[in-house]
């Protein structure tokens, strides 16, 4: 960020600066691999895990413990994430590993107290973390092979462990990733080459086909980010002309084949009907398939409601450990003519109910309301430095804001921030937004104290 924050070069890395370029190596592997980098390690102690342990000593070497919750978003994380342990750790005897499986979605949060300790350590890797995602921008046309293939080959994919293939590439995480990218070339930290482009379209129409939720978590973020940066030119221009050259695919599709709608949500083709009936069945008018899957959630979390609101689990929730999904009756069938069978959903596929259902009312309102003040604590940062004129912080804040948003946009309606790929990649960001903030009023506010000093009048 050379317009705004500039620091002389460290000449030999820190341990910190090791932890951060390891921090950066899992997040990549995550999106590139998917599950199959996240079954690396030695059981039960996976990369995440392993990362996380060596993240708790980089946090407690960094001198800045106590300054990382030294924010309201900070406060709420710490509150929630001791309101969930309070809740898992009654239930560890009788769920064993289950418990403290189902209890990451929050405590993974850890990583954003690494990450902020990090950044207040010393600010030049705010920078340093801006490269290596320069580098990853380079990496799409790598997840794109990797998607297509966990996409049209995955029985062809070798497996490791307890079944688990070693390339799992998912389309709501190729969504946030998307979304991340697309602003980060927006606010000018990279050029886009021709074969990034190509990488990035390809893509998001794959993941887009499959996933509803992917797609929403590309185009709204990304539409927001370019109307924040005053761009409408542009994105009037773009918006024409994917309209047009979507209705000619439509148009040939339509003359040359007929669509026949999937049976499973992860064999949905990739085409121009299905984009337009995954958008038809946003509004609710989509095929059986769709309309049927959004229509399991719906019920599954109405039931929810009907529990955590009503029933006798409304200041405690039921706990960490606890199959949802069967203790509900909305799992999901095996299928023998599988070889590979999907594993049983043990969530009901949105973070927010979730959290509802294992922590009930105290912890779905401590999780809105971080939510809520970390969005605010961004908005009013980004806000703050466009109304100073210093575009590279305002940019900063917006792609973290955006990246963050499409996740948040994924998990509130599919399995997301209860595993490693996303969940990590998400309490990064959280961490990294927050550190942001902080360096930036201390910047502003030391400012302002040269400034009065200066002033003979002061």
């Amino acid at each position: 960020m050379s317009e705004t924050i500039r620091y002389e070069s460290r000449q030999v890395p820190t341990a910190g600066d090791r932890y951060l370029g390891l921090l950066a190596i899992v997040l990549l592997g995550y999106a590139l691999m998917g599950k199959g980098f996240a079954y690396i390690g030695f059981p039960p102690l996976y990369v995440g895990e392993i990362a996380c342990l060596l993240g708790i000593l980089a946090f407690a070497r960094s001198g800045a413990c106590v300054a990382s919750v030294a924010t309201l978003p900070g406060v709420l994380l710490a509150t929630l994430m001791i309101w969930v342990v309070l809740r898992t750790i009654p239930y560890v005897d009788v769920y064993g590993f289950d418990a403290l499986r189902d209890s990451v979605i929050v405590l993974y949060g850890i990583f954003a107290f690494i990450v902020i300790a990090l950044v207040l350590e010393d600010e030049r890797r705010i920078d340093t973390a801006l490269r290596y995602y320069s580098f990853f921008v380079t990496m799409l046309p790598v997840m794109l092979v990797g998607y297509v293939v966990t996409r049209f080959w995955q029985d062809n994919i070798p497996i490791f462990g307890p079944n688990i293939p070693i390339l799992d590439v998912q389309g709501s995480a190729v969504g946030m990733h998307l979304t991340g990218a697309a602003v980060f070339v927006l606010i000018g930290y990279r050029r886009a080459s021709p074969l990034v482009l190509v990488a990035w379209l390809a893509l998001f129409v794959l993941a887009g086909s499959v996933n509803r939720g992917a797609m929403l978590s590309v185009i709204v973020p990304v539409v927001l980010a370019t109307l924040m940066l005053g761009r409408w030119r542009a994105l009037l221009v773009a918006a024409v002309s994917a309209v047009a050259l979507f209705g000619v695919a439509y148009v040939v599709e339509a003359s040359y084949s007929h669509f026949h709608e999937a049976e499973e949500s992860d064999k949905r083709p990739v085409s121009a009907h299905q984009i337009v009936d995954n958008i038809k069945s946003i509004f609710g008018e989509g095929g059986e398939q769709s309309e049927g899957t959004k229509q399991w959630r719906i019920d599954w979390w109405h039931v929810i409601r009907e529990k955590a609101v009503e029933g006798s689990n409304f200041w405690t929730g039921r706990g960490f450990g606890l199959d949802l999904a069967t203790a509900d009756g909305f799992e999901t069938p095996p299928d023998p003519s599988n070889p590979r069978p999907i594993p049983l959903s043990r969530s009901p596929h949105s973070a927010h109910m979730n959290i509802l259902a294992r922590a009930g009312m105290p912890g779905f309102i401590l999780w809105l309301a971080l939510l809520i003040s970390w969005g605010v604590m961004m908005l009013g940062a980004m806000f703050s430095a466009r109304s100073r004129g210093q575009e590279q912080w305002t940019g900063l804040f917006l792609f973290i804001s955006c990246y963050a948003a499409a996740v948040v946009i994924n998990a509130s309606v599919d399995v997301v921030l209860e595993g490693p790929m996303q969940g990590i990649w998400f309490w990064c960001l959280f961490g990294f937004g927050i550190g942001s903030v902080m360096v930036y009023r201390s910047q502003i506010a030391s400012e302002q104290v040269d400034s009065e000093e200066g002033d003979p009048g002061g």
